[in-house]
């Protein structure tokens, strides 16, 4: 339910190749130059063509562990990734570098005015994928979120002093918190954990059966950009 609630909070997402080339002024015509749409298109070919090579470097054994429907998305991941040899991983990474890359380099070559108007844009598709809900769809994803809150809170309060102040100690790590936090739960506060993570894994599945492909597609596309937006925070 995280990711999909966050789909609604007002925030400035970073560029994305597709949003940049479909957005449109309907006064001045499409936002792109011609030079910016031939940096778009050749940066989607070279995407393609990496993708394509990687994908050529796969095992039968790979290839089985993607196509394994015993085994959830998350376990398919971990086992994939352990499976990658040296040059395969240097093929990933150096694929990732270039998407950055070339998204920087088109990026670098926007305008104010263009940069306006595809922000513009991107909040109109938030406000159509809002519109686009039923009142049934919002009224599950505020008792959704009201769940979650009270979850969070009764939590919160089964906290003790010692666990508050590792939370707020300035000299660690976030990852240090986290296992820190993690090591020092009872077991009553490990049940209402996981009975939390529950209750959200039931209600994010509950909204998404209520949801049409275009809404769907929307919502990961709009996923996409947020997740896009805290990775180059994080490396900033």
């Amino acid at each position: 339910m995280k990711n999909f609630l966050k789909v609604f909070v007002a925030a400035i997402m970073l560029l994305s190749y597709s949003s940049v080339a479909s957005a449109q002024d309907e006064t001045t015509g499409p936002i792109l130059s011609e030079e910016q749409k031939a940096m778009v298109a050749a940066s989607k070919e070279e995407k393609k063509a990496n993708h394509e090579a990687f994908k050529a470097s796969l095992s039968e054994e790979q290839l089985a562990i993607l196509d394994n429907k015993e085994l959830s998305k998350q376990e398919k991941m971990k086992a994939f990734a352990a499976s990658l040899s040296e040059e395969q991983k240097a093929m990933r990474k150096a694929n990732k570098e270039s998407v950055e890359a070339n998204r920087a380099a088109l990026r670098a070559t926007l305008s104010d005015e263009q940069k306006e108007a595809i922000e513009a844009h991107k909040k109109e598709q938030r406000k159509e994928l809002r519109e686009s809900l039923s009142d049934d769809q919002k009224e599950l994803i505020a008792a959704a979120r009201t769940e979650k809150e009270a979850n969070r809170d009764a939590f919160k309060e089964s906290l003790t002093e010692e666990q508050l102040a590792i939370l707020q100690d300035k000299e660690m790590g976030k990852k240090e918190k986290q296992e820190a936090l993690r090591a020092s739960l009872s077991e009553e506060q490990r049940e209402l954990r996981k009975a939390n993570m529950e209750s959200l894994k039931e209600n994010r599945e509950a909204v998404k059966e209520t949801l049409t492909q275009e809404q769907k597609a929307a919502m990961k596309k709009q996923a996409k950009q947020r997740a896009r937006k805290n990775r180059n925070r994080k490396n900033a």
